[in-house]
């Protein structure tokens, strides 16, 4: 009898020991039924067709950054400078950011990313590139109580007319003056086969190669150097890839010594030619001198100061809209990063001097520069001690 309670006795605590892990086993399995449904839902939301490529950081931001299809965030250029300058402001501020980058560059999917973003809290918004002066004009119209800048552009209809709302500033900047420095500078330094590769013919790019031409030129014709040749293209976009490094390297297996790269993203296929072919090159838009021991300099914008400088208009209540604004030697707003730059001959007292006459346009060199909209295409350009080749 004893035997038979003690065998019962085991029977039950097994019993109970069962019920327990069954209850738990079950507890897992609804959790984990919920779990895979949260994450069904989840995959759902998630599978459609995004607005934009954009940041982790923005689903939402009261301050955002709109960057070009044909662009990159990260591009170590124009993008990024503008980034900073916004991490500036909404660091010191506390006020959120974001970036939006459309599917495509049309005006359906760049007021898509304009929806978007209003919709998730934006209040000030940076474009910053040519490639939105269609649209901008919906977008300033669609929204005036948000204010834009837009950057090397005026927001422009299909039929030509620029409408500039007073929700809307532009800012543009005398790039043939900062490439008229680079040329000037890499002929004085020694260099008499030189190079220009664009990303795209934008009006930006196209100032920046045809002051590059022309200050190549003029420190020929005023340091009484011959035999100076210039290679010149436009790679058709802005990205670094095989083929846009095998012009480069063809050119410098070719003579070319230095290539002055005003391509965004795709400056890094010149950078890579240059390291893999011993040639030097100069970057744009910011310092690029870290991208690569190849960069001898570079032709800069003051993007991170003016964005900053926007934003705390803004937020201070001063900001005036319905203009354009000029940025070049004169207003400070272009530059060579001497402290980094890598040149030989060319001095900080030769480059102070140059910027100076430049800035004064002394005897007529700055308005002497061309502009985009002054030739057709750089063959035109009249040059008297340089040879220039367009590979079209």
């Amino acid at each position: 009898m004893k035997k038979m309670k003690k065998i019962l006795s085991i029977l039950l605590v097994l019993l109970l020991v069962f019920s327990i892990v069954a209850c738990g086993s079950k507890k897992k399995e609804d959790d984990a039924k919920k779990d895979d449904a949260k994450k069904d839902d989840a995959a759902e939301e998630s599978s459609e067709e995004p607005a934009s490529k954009d940041s982790e950081e923005s689903s939402k931001g009261e301050v955002v950054l709109f960057v070009s299809a044909a662009g990159a965030l990260d591009d170590r250029a124009f993008n990024s400078a503008c980034w900073l300058g916004i991490q500036d402001f909404c660091g010191e501020t506390g006020k959120t950011y974001a970036y939006y980058q459309p599917t495509e560059d049309t005006v359906e999917a760049q007021m898509v990313i304009c929806d978007t973003a209003v919709k998730a809290g934006a209040k000030f918004i940076v474009i910053s590139a040519d490639q939105f002066k269609l649209s901008a004009v919906e977008m300033q119209e669609s929204y005036p109580d948000v204010t834009f800048i837009i950057y090397d552009s005026i927001p422009t209809t299909a039929e030509g007319e620029e409408i500039i709302a007073d929700n809307l500033k532009s800012i543009l900047f005398k790039e043939q003056e900062v490439g008229f420095l680079a040329g000037y500078a890499a002929v004085q330094d020694g260099y008499t086969k030189l190079g220009f590769v664009g990303g795209m013919p934008v009006p930006a790019v196209v100032r920046f190669g045809y002051g590059f031409a022309k200050g190549v030129d003029r420190a020929a014709e005023d340091l009484n150097v011959d035999g100076v040749e210039l290679m010149y293209s436009y790679f058709g976009n802005f990205e670094a890839t095989p083929d846009n490094q095998a012009r480069c390297a063809s050119w410098y297996q070719n003579g070319t010594e230095v290539i002055f790269a005003a391509a965004g993203p795709a400056g890094a296929s010149a950078f890579k030619a240059a390291e893999d072919n011993d040639g030097v090159v100069i970057g744009v838009d910011s310092d690029q001198s870290a991208e690569s021991e190849t960069v001898i300099s570079s032709a800069m914008k003051d993007l991170r100061n003016l964005t900053y400088k926007a934003l705390k208009e803004w937020d201070e209540g001063t900001f005036k809209g319905g203009v354009v604004e000029t940025y070049g030697s004169a207003e400070g707003g272009v530059a060579l990063p001497m402290e980094t730059s890598k040149w030989k001959n060319f001095s900080q007292e030769d480059y102070d001097a140059l910027y100076e006459r430049l800035a004064k346009d002394e005897d007529g060199i700055a308005s002497s520069i061309p502009s985009n909209t002054d030739y057709d295409d750089p063959s035109q350009i009249p040059l008297e001690r340089t040879k220039i080749t367009y590979v079209q």
